[in-house]
């Protein structure tokens, strides 16, 4: 009998002291930061400690007990790792974070209510902390969610603290030439003569020449554009002005430069002595985008004789396609 149990006990023994020497410590925390380039989670524990781990090859990672990936935690989230034994690799980690699908019903302060599409009602807490995204990426804020808009969120399930809110409103395309210029609004005008008139904001994003740091005083009538754009509410998400519309454009129109001083104005043609003193004149048409000298817009009554203008104009028809004040 002692010759059986001798072998058990040494089992038993050694399976102790394996587990003693491979215990896995616990780390618990609040996600701070997500690299899942380099495979490293930054966490701030409960006593306020800023802990940086590497992630093990193999560490699963569980979310309200879904198997998930680290590309699907935000930061905010509550964590409890699982780490090697000296504390630095994450083996497992277990996230406390959800989300629902649905339109927003409500916005009052800080709180989001919407309607979940299963038909559940749930409030979130909007924080310092919360990501807001709107279409294409562009970063918002509380200000930027609307009654009635599709969003997804991600929250902390304990707190209902909103982690990260993703807009989901529907995205429409158009090909057009611009018409008119005024304020922050443009208008254009299709191929089969259907007019938009479509808002750009601060998150809009223009892209000319193939370079995407344009702004909307790059802007001209008669220039040929993509826009991606929200149906509902009609702000730009993008602008683009592809090479194909700039050959059509240098084909079809050749676009002409003068400065100068107003010398008279009669009817909606404009009289201007030239800065090498010979005189122009220039048709306004109705969609002439004119601008003061603080980009605000304005019209043909805001000029008076002895205005500094500058004038783009069509060669062809001496039309004026923007008139800018005081350049």
């Amino acid at each position: 009998m002692l010759k059986l149990l001798a072998p058990l006990m040494l089992l038993l023994l050694l399976a102790s002291m394996a587990c003693t020497i491979d215990q896995a410590q616990l780390v618990e925390g609040i996600l701070q930061n997500v690299d899942s380039a380099n495979g490293e989670i930054t966490i701030v524990t409960k006593d306020g400690k800023t802990v940086t781990l590497t992630m093990s090859t193999e560490a699963p990672v569980d979310t309200n007990g879904t198997s998930s990936a680290i590309e699907t935690l935000v930061p905010g989230a509550s964590v409890a790792v699982e780490v090697n034994k000296d504390g630095k690799v994450a083996n497992r980690i277990e996230a406390r974070q959800s989300k629902v699908e649905g339109a927003i019903l409500e916005i009052n302060g800080n709180d989001v209510t919407l309607e979940a599409k299963d038909g559940r009602k749930i409030t979130v807490q909007v924080s310092g902390l919360s990501r807001i995204e709107l279409a294409g990426d562009a970063p918002g804020t509380l200000a930027d969610l609307q009654i009635g808009a599709d969003v997804e969120i991600k929250f902390d399930p304990d707190s209902n603290v909103a982690l990260k809110i993703d807009t989901e409103g529907e995205e429409a395309e158009v090909d057009g030439v611009i018409t008119t210029i005024s304020g922050g609004e443009v208008t254009i005008e299709t191929e089969r003569g259907r007019k938009l008139v479509l808002v750009v904001g601060a998150n809009t994003r223009i892209e000319l020449d193939g370079i995407s740091t344009g702004t909307l005083s790059d802007l001209l009538v008669g220039m040929e554009i993509d826009v991606n754009f929200d149906p509902a509410t009609r702000t730009v998400f993008k602008i683009e002005r592809g090479e194909e519309a700039e050959a059509v454009e240098a084909e079809e129109v050749k676009i002409g430069e003068t400065k100068g001083s107003v010398v008279s104005i009669e009817g909606n043609v404009i009289t201007l002595t030239t800065e090498n003193g010979g005189q122009a004149t220039i048709n306004v048409a109705d969609t002439t985008g004119i601008k003061l000298e603080n980009d605000s817009p304005a019209t043909l009554l805001d000029l008076v004789a002895g205005t500094e203008i500058e004038v783009k104009f069509d060669q062809a028809t001496n039309t004026a396609l923007t008139i800018e004040v005081g350049h």
